[in-house]
């Protein structure tokens, strides 16, 4: 084989192991990238709902919308940037549990009627279960989060074994 092959094989392998250590660690932020994609379809649907029923709640959905965005982004430049600072998700997700758990207190009160118009008297036990199963996975993301941001999560030891693995 001439240097040139084995120069550019050498090369080739390299940006191969950049490429995975980039892959390992952008996936240490999977499930809070998939669970971010869960609230803002939810709230999509959730929006798209109350403005056809022509009522002005459409403005909790759209704000939990518009503050999903910088999480959306925060999430996405994940795959070149290497702190493990979630800002904004920290804050979306208190602000996701917050609404959640007014309208839960909500629904106990005729303003139900205000926010889930398309929901009879007998659907409000399944809003009620979405909305504590909402709350329930915001405080497990915000604990997520937390175990990211101070390196105490179980992915980083995969990754930190990889790493040693194909040697750094």
């Amino acid at each position: 084989m001439t240097d040139k092959k084995q120069a550019d094989l050498k090369k080739a392998e390299a940006n191969q192991k950049k490429q995975s250590k980039e892959t390992m660690a952008f996936n240490r932020y999977l499930l809070l990238r998939y669970m971010i994609a869960l609230f803002f379809f939810l709230n999509i649907y959730w929006l798209v709902l109350l403005i056809m029923a022509r009522k002005p709640g459409f403005l909790v959905p759209l704000l939990l919308l518009l503050a999903s965005l910088p999480v959306i982004w925060e999430q996405f430049k994940k795959l070149h940037d290497t702190s493990n600072k979630l800002p904004y998700s920290k804050i979306y997700y208190w602000l996701q549990f917050g609404v959640d758990t007014v309208m839960l207190v909500l629904c106990a009160t005729p303003a139900f009627t205000a926010f889930y118009p398309f929901m009879s008297a007998k659907g409000k036990t399944l809003i009620i279960a979405m909305l504590a199963l909402g709350m329930m996975l915001c405080m497990f993301l915000e604990r997520r989060v937390k175990l990211i941001e101070h390196d105490r999560d179980k992915y980083l030891d995969t990754m930190q074994k990889y790493k040693d693995a194909v040697g750094k």
